[in-house]
């Protein structure tokens, strides 16, 4: 493996997305972002866009026109794609992605919504629905339709992470009131360990911002990146960070927020960074790293990715190999890097 390098960039026909989610279906990887009249998609392997119009989820004569969330994730359910997400003004709801036909939506006298995460699991799917600094609800899909389940304390942001641990579904996340990092159980809705969330280093306490998860040498750790540049790895058993990895150097700014997401390329666990700013300048460069989470350090150094800033990153995989997506969100373009050659 080698640092990341451009494999594919393509601009946006529409312009500008608010959210994306990478899901893989029966044809392949498909981008799943948000549109004017609902949702659209971007299929990489053929490099074809397509618009979905999503019916309102209200009754006729309350809304007029499409829903249009600004917020959204997706699912793969028996073989077809369902999309959940809301905005300030939409309460969450389900959509059939492929006819656009509402599936299950919120009561009038729920939450609007700030973000959206999802927890794929043998014969479970959830959606993870979060309002601007409240707890977040468990949205289970079942019965070809979908259920509000349960509620946890907690936020499922840009900046979380869910996964399997121990046989049970868990997000990890950081908590804004100065708790730390926490591991919840979903299952029975408690928090299992709560690490620090300011890194020691040798110039001073780092905060951590976003978190993965990760089997490294056959056990599971979480995955964080911190406001200077450093990525360490959390022992899951005791509550404890590592040692920064090598090759951390501080970004161009002082401080930065950052994402994280984790997968394996060629067998290996890795992470790939990415610098984020939720307003950003028009002069903002997000950049994104690498690392071997196995070799404890990183791959390459960094690479400019999006002037004007990044949505996100997503690891995915496409004719074999694993990838890295990005979307701008100043220069309305998708970018695809290699993670391996």
């Amino acid at each position: 493996m080698t640092e990341l390098s451009l494999l594919h960039a393509v601009e946006i026909p529409f312009g500008s997305l608010t959210d994306f989610h990478l899901v893989t279906s029966s044809t392949g990887p498909l981008l799943v972002g948000t549109h004017p009249d609902g949702a659209c998609t971007w299929d990489p392997l053929r490099d074809r866009w397509a618009v979905h119009r999503l019916d309102s989820p209200w009754q006729p004569g309350e809304e007029d026109g499409p829903a249009a969330p600004s917020k959204l994730r997706a699912l793969v359910v028996d073989g077809r794609i369902v999309v959940g997400g809301g905005s300030d003004g939409l309460r969450f709801a389900q959509w059939d992605l492929d006819s656009g036909a509402v599936r299950v939506f919120a009561d009038h006298d729920d939450f609007d919504v700030d973000s959206v995460g999802t927890l794929d699991l043998p014969g479970r799917s959830l959606f993870l629905v979060s309002p601007e600094a409240e707890a977040v609800a468990l949205w289970d899909i079942v019965g070809g339709t979908g259920e509000r389940t349960a509620e946890l304390n907690a936020r499922c942001d840009r900046t979380a992470a869910t996964g399997m641990l121990d046989h049970r579904p868990v997000l990890v996340n950081r908590d804004e009131d100065g708790h730390g990092i926490q591991v919840w159980d979903l299952n029975d809705r408690a928090r299992l360990v709560v690490f620090d969330d300011e890194l020691e280093t040798e110039e001073g306490e780092e905060s951590l911002l976003a978190v993965g998860l990760a089997t490294v040498g056959g056990r599971p750790r979480v995955v964080a990146a911190g406001v200077y540049g450093s990525v360490v790895l959390g022992d899951i058993d005791c509550g404890e960070w590592g040692d920064p990895f090598a090759g951390s150097e501080p970004h161009d700014e002082d401080e930065t927020d950052v994402l994280v997401d984790t997968g394996t390329a060629n067998g290996v666990p890795i992470a790939v960074t990415c610098t984020y700013d939720p307003y950003p300048a028009p002069d903002f460069t997000s950049v994104l790293r690498a690392w071997n989470l196995e070799g404890g350090h990183a791959l390459g150094g960094p690479v400019a990715a999006h002037e004007g800033g990044a949505l996100g990153i997503q690891l995915t995989e496409l004719d074999g190999r694993t990838v890295a997506v990005t979307v701008g969100r100043g220069d309305a373009s998708v970018r695809v890097w290699a993670l391996d050659r």
